[in-house]
């Protein structure tokens, strides 16, 4: 009876630490992506998607100033 009593408080004990480092690490993860910060380019009225042709090299210009500069940039089209 002691093994088997033994075994499920050390089981439980692994779950509980398991449980909290997984939680740690997400609430480390949102603070990592709440300090990252958000930049949004506001293109000129009247553009269209057939325009923002043009916008790509402006954007890859961007994106390698960016790079220079140690940030990660993630380009999204809305």
């Amino acid at each position: 009876m002691g093994p088997l009593i033994a075994f499920v408080v050390i089981l439980f004990g692994s779950l509980v630490a398991v449980v909290y480092r997984l939680l740690t690490h997400r609430e480390r993860m949102a603070e990592l992506e709440a300090r990252r910060p958000v930049i949004t380019l506001q293109l000129p009225p009247g553009t269209s998607v057939e325009e923002l042709a043009g916008a790509d090299e402006l954007t890859r210009q961007i994106e390698a100033a960016c790079r220079a500069k140690g940030i990660d940039a993630d380009v999204d089209f809305e």
